[in-house]
């Protein structure tokens, strides 16, 4: 770092809170001496330790000035390197209120317009989600929305459905905080990011509907018509081949798709508790069912009638 770069560095981490004025003009000389090392990216990042939040045009410069660096200024244009993800995922700040909001804004900048992304960046970025919402104690509305954005553009090459891994720590997310003050916006996207794992585990073929298993479909549009989300699906899960790649063993999967007929021709009489009974004992073990997890019934129950107790038979 040079010392006119240094020295713009310790003016502004000398200041407390900018105004949109002080952000402008640090734009401004930012820009004009251009972030052209990682040194210079560093100062960058102390200086987003003092001011993150204080301003939004700060905000919007880190995010910016971080991400032209990292994706126009070095070669490859356009794609993030190993040693690139390794150095941006070491300088996040996991400090006593947990990650810093534009850090993850800025990890889910990157991965949303590089066109080559190591696949542990976007593991890392729905990990930093998840943490601003353990941290707090309480799923709020952008933080939920920060783990949407990290769910729907995953980096690498994940599959087009929600993975196991992912799956796991929504889970583990929604047990720290299962019965706090929660955004509604939580229950429901917890509630189809499951849905969709459990249906690609179920599905004989998943990526013979691309479309319709896709996390686009799923989590892109949290507003679809009730009863209508699996409309291409619901006669179609109680054919040949449902729920054998869980059970790996065709008697079983036969079982589970009579229950899940059975269960969903008499829809209409099967309340949530008996819901609860078929399939959130395994989700919940001794502990009570959260408003998430009663989302997810009501969920299957809506689009998929029957799933849930085949699920339950066939594991």
């Amino acid at each position: 770092m040079d010392q006119g770069f240094e020295a713009l560095v310790a003016q502004i981490s000398s200041v407390v809170k900018l105004s949109e004025d002080d952000a402008h003009c640090f734009a401004t000389e930012m820009y004009g001496h251009g972030i052209v090392s990682l040194n210079d990216a560093d100062g960058l990042f102390t200086i987003n330790f003092h001011l993150a939040g204080s301003s939004p045009a700060w905000d919007r410069l880190f995010i910016a000035a971080i991400k032209d660096h990292l994706l126009v200024q070095n070669d490859p244009r356009n794609w993030v390197s190993e040693e690139e993800a390794e150095w941006l995922i070491g300088k996040i700040t996991r400090g006593t209120t947990g990650p810093i909001a534009s850090e993850v804004d800025l990890l889910l900048q990157v991965i949303r317009y590089a066109e080559g992304v190591p696949e542990r960046l976007g593991n890392f970025a729905l990990q930093m989600a998840c943490e601003r919402i353990t941290f707090l104690g309480k799923a709020v509305a952008e933080d939920v929305e920060r783990v949407r954005r990290a769910l729907i553009v995953p980096a690498g090459e994940h599959l087009n459905w929600i993975t196991a891994p992912e799956a796991d720590l929504l889970l583990k997310t929604n047990d720290l905080v299962a019965h706090s003050l929660n955004d509604p916006s939580w229950n429901d996207l917890f509630a189809r990011a499951i849905a969709n794992r459990l249906m690609a585990r179920a599905h004989p073929d998943p990526a013979s509907q691309p479309e319709l298993m896709s996390r686009e479909h799923w989590i892109g549009d949290m507003r679809p018509e009730p009863g209508t989300f699996l409309e291409d699906v619901r006669s179609a899960f109680t054919e040949d081949g449902w729920f054998h790649p869980i059970s790996r063993d065709e008697a079983k999967a036969q079982a589970a798709r009579q229950v899940a007929r059975a269960s969903a021709r008499r829809e209409a009489d099967i309340g949530l508790e008996d819901e609860a009974a078929w399939f959130l004992t395994r989700l919940s073990a001794d502990k009570p069912v959260s408003l998430a997890e009663r989302a997810l019934i009501d969920f299957l129950k809506v689009e998929a009638p029957g799933f849930a107790q085949g699920l339950a038979i066939a594991a």
